[in-house]
Formats: structure tokens, sequence, C-alpha cells
């Protein structure tokens, strides 16, 4: 199988590794050249895009799984800050009618967009410049609209008084820029009614409990409803990890319509008795919530929701999906000024609890680590790491960002590991590739290396920092990574790229 991926951005979690998940299910993929994408200072062109994308279906990819705001706006980031028109977006937009029509073969056309998010802080990194004086205000004023349509605590008052403390022209600004991305996001779903798209998913990253993008999300699902489209539109939180869903969600269509196997069969286990009935930061909704929707979102089928004690006995499966959980409270490897410190809790208990079943257990673990937001538990990986045998029964990890990132890709790299052995490729190689790369990032970089960064550092110096922990990960899952680059592709302490040599699995990232 190939496919034509087209990702949000240049960073690696959203180019470098949907193209890793693909090559750990041992198909080919076709990607833009790097420099082409958006990254956070530098929008993508999307009539440059356009242009690869005309010439890339010569290529006769079996299935488009496209990144919509980088075709939109050049690049997630550039989709809060641009000034193209509807009529620009909508134009682009309707370049996939005409692939299609044109097409002999009619390649499955999936696609992402984003409902814009809004951040309750005041950092304009990622947004319009006035965030940073005005980024709370416009988050408390969101909430306050959603809530009045709700009648749920909403008032009137407070909302005048809210809307009092930002300057008009920037409320404008601010909501002419949700409504050209809304009405978009409704073009989208004509086409997928009119069956020139064939699956839709609309992420939300960075979300509270209400807000605009929930009021839209909302909406957006009536409208999939009245179109009849609604089993054909996921709508659900996350972002980053989106295109890795989407491929693993075409690896399960392809094994059903060959006839070759039906939806992988997953256990979900929880690693505490919460059951996952504990808010996910980020998100606005529980982490179980999060977890049920990528499992959907990915292919996956839920043979039963249990606990260790139950599922340690399981053999009918193709692997069971372990969520990592805090004992009560969500961390954050991130301090945020005037908020509660989380960068300690207590999760012992469950990692304890964790690295028992993963001892015990008989089937392939695929591991949502979300006891932390923005990295792993340093608690289970000192475990793991201390009892490296438990490592070969690892299909899938991840444990960055929010609940949604981590679950979403360890997910779509457990469904690739059983697409690839489905079709007897050797794809054992390719899946220590991305548990490296995880457990390098995830574990050694932001819970390890970061706490102590002040600020974005040379890649020697950042190669230098991780290279024992680096070594110990290659140890334990007994992977020679070669040459190890290091670099914050961004120029911040925020993101990494560990970059393996031999490259096949970074092979498009550096032309």
């Amino acid at each position: 199988m190939k496919l034509l991926l087209l990702p949000l951005d240049d960073r690696p979690v959203t180019f470098v590794y949907p193209q890793m998940i693909a090559q750990a299910a041992g198909v080919e993929t076709i990607v833009p050249p790097r420099k082409l994408m958006g990254s956070l200072t530098q929008p993508a062109d999307p009539s440059k895009l356009l242009e690869w994308m005309e010439q890339a279906i010569n290529g006769k990819p079996d299935a488009l799984i496209l990144g919509l705001d980088s075709l939109f706006y050049g690049g997630l980031i550039s989709s809060r800050r641009s000034a193209y028109t509807l009529v620009e977006v909508v134009k682009r937009l309707d370049s996939l009618k005409t692939w299609y029509k044109r097409s002999d073969r009619k390649p499955a056309i999936t696609c992402q967009a984003s409902i814009m998010r809004v951040s309750d802080n005041y950092d304009n990194t990622e947004e319009k410049e006035y965030w940073a004086k005005y980024g709370r205000e416009l988050f408390a004023w969101s909430s306050e609209m959603h809530k009045l349509t709700k009648n749920r605590e909403g008032d009137r008052s407070h909302l005048r008084s809210l809307e009092m403390k930002v300057p008009a022209e920037i409320r404008q600004d601010y909501m002419d820029t949700r409504f050209r991305n809304f009405q978009a996001l409704k073009k989208c779903l004509e086409l997928v009614r009119d069956k020139h798209m064939e699956r839709l998913t609309l992420s939300l990253d960075d979300s509270g409990e209400y807000g605009l993008n929930l009021l839209e999300k909302e909406l957006l699902e009536k409208t999939a409803i009245d179109m009849g489209v609604r089993e054909r539109v996921s709508i659900y939180a996350g972002a980053d990890e989106v295109l890795c869903a989407l491929i693993a969600k075409q690896l399960t269509v392809d094994a059903i319509t060959t006839n070759r196997s039906t939806a992988p069969r997953v256990i979900l286990v929880y690693a505490n008795d919460t059951m996952g009935e504990i808010f996910s930061r980020y998100e606005g909704q529980t982490i179980a919530r999060t977890i049920e929707a990528q499992l959907k979102a990915c292919g996956c089928h839920i043979l039963a929701t249990v606990d260790t004690n139950e599922a340690v006995k399981a053999t009918d499966a193709d692997f069971i999906l372990l969520v990592h959980l805090p004992d009560t409270r969500q961390g954050d490897h991130i301090a945020i000024p005037g908020l509660p410190n989380l960068t300690k809790i207590e999760s012992e208990k469950s990692a304890e609890a964790s690295f028992q079943f993963l001892s015990q257990c008989k089937l392939p673990v695929a591991i949502a680590d979300v006891a932390y937001a923005n990295g792993s538990d340093p608690v289970l990986i000192e475990k793991i790491l201390s009892n490296p045998e438990v490592l070969k029964k690892l299909w899938g990890y991840g444990g960055w960002n929010t609940t949604g990132n981590a679950t979403g890709s360890a997910i779509a790299l457990a469904v690739a590991h059983w697409y690839g052995k489905q079709n007897l490729s050797n794809v054992d190689l390719a899946l220590k590739r991305c548990l490296f790369v995880r457990l390098a990032d995830d574990w050694a970089y932001q819970t390890q290396v970061r706490p102590n960064l002040k600020a974005a550092l040379p890649g020697n110096e950042l190669a230098t920092l991780l290279a024992p922990h680096v070594l110990r990960i290659g140890k334990c899952l007994d992977f020679s990574p070669g040459s190890i680059s290091v670099r914050q592709p961004w120029n911040r302490t925020f993101e990494i790229e560990v970059s393996l040599t031999p490259a096949e699995a970074t092979a498009g990232a550096q032309k």
C-alpha cells in the first residue's frame, strides 16, 4: 500500500513520526519535501503545496491522508494567524473534488482539520500578538458565551464585564478568524456528504470545559448528523497525533476490505481503580473519554475494559492498551505561572500496578503513559528500564504532550505493527526505532533533561546531556540506533527531534 501524507507542519511529531508509523506497518509514503512545510514563524505557501500534490498524485497513491490546516493556511500555527479569506480557503478545498473526479483509481481521501483552540494563558508563541495581553480574558469571554448557550452558570452581566476588558477591534478580529475556520469546516462536511472525502477528523487541542471551540464542536456534530455523515466524521480532543491515527485507520480499513483480518481487537486496561475518570489536562474532559475516542479513531474494536488483575489472564486479543494513570490527579512536567505546580505527583501505586501487569501479561501491550502531561512518568519508566525484559512485549508507547497525543500515537504504532505482521512484513526493527524515539523524547528529554534547561541549546550540547539516557534506552531495547543527532527544530525547549542513522525512518526529513 502507498499513502500520500500532507502533515500539519514540519515538527518531528507531525512530519517525521507519521512516516515512522507507516514504516512500522511496512507501507510506502509520499510526503512533501520538509522545506515546503510550515514552521513556528514561517507558514507554508499553500499554492506550492498544491503544486506538489498535483505532481504527487501521479505516483498513484492508494489513499491521501491530508492535514487540511496546511492546505488552507500553511500550517496549524498559521491557522490562528493568517489573513487568508474564506474564499481563498474554500478554493483550495475544492481542489480535492477535482483530483477525485479526474483520478481513475479514486484513492480514498481522509482529512484532518482543526477546530480553532482557545488557550487559557498569555503565551502568544503560537497565537496572534494580542494573546500576550488579552489571552486569558479572551478565554474567559469565550467560556462565558458557551455557558450562556447552555444555560449553565452563564451570566450576561459578567459577559459584558469580560467584553469590556478586551478592545472591540480585537474581539472582532478574533471572532472573524474563528468564523472563517468554522465555515471552512462546514464545507469539509459537505465534501464528506458528496463522497469526495471518505473520512474526516475534526480535532480540538488545548480545550477547557467551556469555550467557543466546544460550542463549534457541538454545532459541527449536529451538522454532520443532519447531513447523514456522522459515522464518517470523528470529532475529538487531539491534534498533533491525528495523522498517525488516520494512518492506523487506513491500515485497518485495508485489512478488512482485503479480507485479511477484522479490525484489531483490543483489551483496554486501566492501571488503577479510577478507570480513567480523572480530568485530562488541556482537554476539558476525562482521560477515559479521550482514550475511547482515540481507540475508535484508529479503527480498533474494544473487546473489554478491565483492571490489571483481570487483564493479566487475557489471551484472546490482538493487543492490550495499558493506560498508565496518576494515583489521583494528572501531573504536568511544565509548571504554568498562576496554577498549581504539578511537576511531581503521586504515581508510585499506579506505576507498580502497571509494571506488575507488564511483567505478567501474555499479550502484546501498547502503553498510554498519561500520568503526566508533557512527558513520561519517570517512576514507571525507571521500573521498566530496570527490568528491560518487559520491553519485548511493547507494540506501542506514548508519553508526550496531552493524553490524546500520547494515546493516539501509541495506539497507531501498535496498529501499524499489527498490520505489518498480518502482511508478514519484517517490521520489528521499525518498531524498535519508534519505541527508541518515543522513550528518548518523552522520558529522556522531557523528564530528565528539559527541567534543567532555561533556553534552547545547540544540538551537540543537547546530545551530550541526552547521551547517558539514550545509551541506556538502546541497551534495554537491544537496539543499536547508529549515529544520533538531536536538535530543537523550533528553537525552543518544548520539543526536540531525535534523528537516527541509518536514516530510513527520516528519509523525507532533510529533503
